[in-house]
């Protein structure tokens, strides 16, 4: 059982939702409203969408999280890059946002191994394992837990 986050009258969850049947019912309501709208106003912001359905914004963003507008023909958004802030029509990050963050995680990747290696490796020359102090101490979390 839950309070539903919208009205807040208790309801059974049986799926994990957060919000109640009726709740639901209302919010796909106001989903259809919005992707019509979408569709008979191509390349519209987020601002002038929100103005025009009187839909809540956090609905509208987590239609975009869901990728409610990706890949359907006639409907276009506009909505900012969430790095940047310039203007995408799909995914998270507009293309040059996308490369540098991709680049950024290989170099921090890349570090990270290089830390363990040399870990390892100080701690193979002071004669001990080839184990570091982590991979010791997951290793005890892990043999705790069986």
């Amino acid at each position: 059982m839950k309070n539903c986050a919208h009205c807040h009258k208790i309801f059974l969850s049986v799926l994990g939702e957060n919000v109640c049947p009726e709740c639901r019912a209302y919010e796909m309501t106001l989903e259809e409203d919005v992707k019509e709208y979408v569709r008979d106003h191509p390349g519209i912001t987020i601002r002038e969408l929100i103005e025009g359905t009187g839909a809540p914004d956090r609905l509208i963003w987590r239609m975009i999280r869901q990728g409610q507008f990706e890949n359907a023909s006639g409907m276009e958004i506009q909505y900012p890059c969430g790095r940047c802030g310039k203007m995408i029509t799909k995914g998270a990050y507009c293309d040059e946002c996308a490369v540098k963050l991709k680049m950024e995680a290989k170099k921090f990747a890349d570090a990270m191994k290089m830390r363990t290696r040399a870990a390892e490796k100080s701690a193979t020359i002071r004669g001990g394992s080839s184990k570091t102090y982590s991979n010791t101490m997951y290793n005890e979390i892990e043999d705790a837990r069986k």
